[in-house]
């Protein structure tokens, strides 16, 4: 197959096979620019690297009714790889969960002093760099470098966040949207703190099967904004038409791991991945290399965006005006009675390299 990128020796090198030459573009039609007040064409959207993504390349996640007949869901699932569902988790639920997991991290000293938890406004008199968030960035750090990350490692195994990833109303959903014989929810998860103007820190362009080598592409992955994140404060964006792609790409590198010791052919960072895991950290370059628009949601509270393991997604930088934290937290799912990656049965912990 065509190697269509590689990065410098600096990061690491990363091949992926050709995408337009091996999955033609499979772009919806154009539908409005503006939504709920935003306007693509005026959003000014940067990834970890590359700059501001052009507004060509934006289209919307169009939000479906957690009420919607699932048939629908379901089909729209299959078609584009991820749904986005409005109002799925009780909102009041959700900004509650907010307001505790600041409670818990603020000895790090994140938080603007004489501000409240639910709100978690951020202490812009810090430097920010001080505050990566949990991501294959840092896979290789201590988390004794940063309170941030130590607390809020310890607060993904705490029982109000423990009870908020089991509840009824997701597992429900998850069983109702899979034809699964036991759907079950992996224990390993990340709460994703992105602090305002902080730059390359945005997760990377990746899927999550690359880290999930252990099993068969097909997970579900729940991604749960735990509050409002608009489209200014750094929440996800999915490639369109992208799950093939995935597909294809992972085919490629299992191909490339063959030679490899059976621990680096699982691995997410083994030599011929790019340095911290992912595909690049360049989203407006990848979207013109793959003739694809990143997709952008207006996240609410009590939203939450399923995605398959092999759906390509990135974030970008949050530039939320009235410098708020985005919290989110990543939960996933796959059927118990078929073979599952046990690694992802743990508790995550900084540094683990998973």
């Amino acid at each position: 197959m065509a190697a269509a990128a590689t990065m410098t020796m600096a990061e690491g090198v990363t091949h992926y096979p050709d995408p337009v030459h091996n999955v033609p573009p499979s772009i919806r039609t154009d539908g409005p620019r503006v939504q709920a007040g935003w306007d693509l064409d005026a959003l000014k959207l940067e990834g970890n690297q590359g700059g501001v993504i052009p507004p060509s390349y934006l289209s919307w996640l169009t939000p479906i009714p957690a009420d919607a007949p699932i048939e629908d869901i379901r089909a729209a699932y299959e078609r584009d790889g991820v749904v986005h569902i409005r109002g799925l988790l009780n909102r009041e639920d959700v900004l509650s969960t907010r307001e505790k997991f600041f409670e818990f991290v603020a000895p790090s000293g994140v938080l603007k002093p004489g501000t409240s938890a639910r709100d978690a406004i951020y202490n812009t008199a810090l430097d920010p760099s001080h505050f990566p968030g949990p991501s294959a960035t840092q896979f290789n750090r201590s988390q004794n470098d940063n309170a941030l990350l130590d607390y809020s490692t310890r607060a993904g195994r705490e029982d109000f966040i423990v009870s908020f990833s089991d509840q009824a109303p997701l597992l429900d959903f998850v069983s109702r949207l899979m034809p699964w014989q036991e759907p079950m929810r992996f224990r390993r998860q990340l709460l994703r703190t992105n602090i305002p103007r902080s730059y390359n820190t945005a997760t990377r362009v990746h899927y999550d099967q690359m880290y999930l080598r252990k099993m068969e592409p097909g997970a579900l992955t729940a991604w749960i904004p735990i509050g409002d994140v608009s489209p200014v404060s750094g929440g996800l964006l999915y490639l369109e038409g992208s799950r093939e792609m995935g597909l294809e790409i992972e085919r490629a590198f299992l191909e490339m791991n063959s030679g490899l010791d059976p621990e680096e052919q699982v691995s997410a960072f083994n030599q011929n991945m790019l340095y911290g895991g992912g595909l690049t950290k360049d989203c407006a370059a990848f979207a013109r290399a793959t003739n694809r628009r990143w997709l952008v949601g207006d996240y609410r509270a009590g939203d939450v965006v399923f995605h398959h393991s092999c759906m390509i997604h990135c974030s970008a930088n949050n530039e939320d005006p009235e410098d708020k934290i985005r919290l989110a937290t990543d939960v996933r799912f796959t059927d118990r009675m078929a073979p599952f990656d046990d690694r992802w049965n743990e508790f995550y912990y900084a540094g683990d390299g998973k």
